[in-house]
């Protein structure tokens, strides 16, 4: 058999017949050899022993276009809670006209939805931060401690009273160009004190000099537990005017008004925290549940699946019948999602799944790297309309045969861990191929319950399809 026809038999026949090996086999867990000859041996197997179990998220990593805030309670997650600290930047060289004078200065927060309840009410708080400086040399988590960095005094409040506001009912809505959508705005004026400390810094001779005076804020909520809001910016709006004479003899004089905005944006710190409210007991409730797993954002909880990677290894050396050279064609590993019958459960399945050797989370999720297929695989949320049950069923859908061939060949290794992570990415293209081009952590909330590897009637199963060779140059 040469290279081509090999080629052509395993993408063009091995299908039909794995179909009729799968069915007339259904129960067995056993390898069935779907061609064997001198040369080449191709067969197709199920692995049934993996496991899996919900395990804590690790602390993710934030950027400032990507924020929440608020307090909720969803399903049977518990309740999340979410706060931000950050600097401000001002443009380089900027500075006050003469003879200006304050007229206020207020925080303006935009947001683009929530999660929770719309219409019921949210309270917050600013504090002015008085503890260790924030750095953009510096790398953060979410569940950085705050009196690090604010005391909390009563002293350091920049409102005069919680400002209280509900999601569907904003102070202001203005149009992003770059959302292309209108985004909903909350406008909150600063205590006298806070204001006028503000404005007394009259120049700025760096683009983040603004933090050497004033740290930046720490924003939590106060009141509610029922919404929290996505936020895509913060800023700090400093209005004020000023006269100057319109004549050279000084007789004439005009007043404008103006103002000058602070950014929280990608030039200074900015840190976005999670915590939940009885975490450990939702989270030990759900260890030993081996026919339901939870995946969790932001932050709270993930699966982990053991694959046992000494069997693997094992299963494909019997089925290849000492032939030298081994490859896995296929392995398919299909996650049933379960489907959601409680309609007071706002929070919905994750878009986008990846599922990631545990040794390489911190390189994809914190540093920020790339993933090759040997180290990570992603799903995107896939239905298909039950006949039965008159309803679509949703699952994830992971390839992973170049995880397998790279497994295959790690005999050192006897177990292999995954992490189910929530994630969300961006996907760019040239003139003949899409990639993905940046992996971050999901930061919204979702909530997905999936069929776990023990359960009695989807457990997760991977098909596998692998070859074996006598030699690499068959045909040749």
């Amino acid at each position: 058999m040469t290279r081509n026809n090999i080629l052509i038999f395993i993408t063009v026949c091995l299908p039909l017949m794995l179909f009729n090996a799968c069915k007339d086999d259904s129960e067995r867990a056993g390898s069935a050899a779907l061609t064997d000859n001198e040369n080449v041996i191709v067969c197709a197997d199920t692995l049934r022993s993996i496991t899996s179990a919900v395990a804590y998220a690790p602390p993710v990593y934030t950027t400032p276009d990507s924020l929440l805030l608020g307090e909720c309670t969803f399903g049977d997650y518990g309740m999340l809670r979410a706060d931000i600290l950050t600097q401000f930047a001002s443009p380089e060289g900027w500075v006050y006209p003469d003879m200006s004078e304050l007229d206020s200065v207020c925080l303006y927060i935009y947001y683009r939805s929530n999660f929770g309840d719309s219409n019921a009410p949210l309270g917050i708080m600013a504090y002015a931060l008085d503890g260790e400086s924030l750095s953009t040399d510096s790398t953060y988590s979410s569940d950085t401690d705050v009196k690090r960095f604010c005391s909390l005094n009563d002293s350091l409040r920049l409102f005069d009273q919680d400002h209280i506001f509900a999601a569907s009912t904003p102070d202001d809505s203005i149009y992003s160009s770059a959302l292309s959508s209108y985004v909903k705005v909350e406008k909150i004026r600063l205590n006298e004190k806070w204001a006028r400390r503000l404005f007394a810094i009259k120049s700025f001779s760096s683009v983040s000099s603004l933090s050497d005076s004033f740290k930046g804020i720490y924003l939590t909520s106060t009141y509610g537990s029922s919404s929290v809001v996505y936020i895509n910016n913060i800023c700090l709006t400093v209005h004020y005017h000023y006269t100057f004479p319109t004549t050279a003899e000084g007789t004439t004089y005009k007043t404008l008004s103006d103002y000058k905005v602070l950014y929280a944006n990608s030039e200074v710190a900015t840190i976005q925290r999670y915590t939940y409210t009885n975490d450990a007991d939702k989270y030990s409730s759900q260890l030993g549940n081996k026919e339901v797993n939870y995946i969790v954002s932001p932050a709270y909880m993930y699966t982990r699946l053991k694959v046992p990677a000494d069997k693997v290894s094992d299963m494909i050396d019997t089925g290849v019948k000492g032939r030298k050279h081994k490859y896995i064609n296929r392995a398919e590993l299909r996650i049933d999602v379960v489907r959601n019958t409680d309609k007071t459960e706002a929070a919905a399945p994750a878009s986008t799944m990846m599922l990631i050797d545990e040794r390489r989370y911190d390189e994809v999720c914190v540093q920020g790297m790339l993933p090759d297929d040997s180290t990570a695989v992603f799903a995107s949320l896939s239905s298909v309309y039950n006949t039965d049950s008159a309803a679509y069923l949703q699952y994830y859908e992971f390839d992973m045969s170049d995880m397998f061939t790279c497994l295959i060949h790690d005999t050192a290794l006897d177990t292999l861990n995954l992490l189910l992570v929530p994630v969300d990415v961006t996907v760019s293209s040239t003139s003949s191929d899409a990639y993905i081009s940046k992996v971050r952590v999901k930061q919204t909330v979702s909530a997905t319950r999936i069929m776990g590897a023990g359960n009695t009637k989807k457990p997760m199963d991977i098909e596998i399809i692998y070859s074996g060779f006598t030699n690499t140059r068959i045909g040749q």
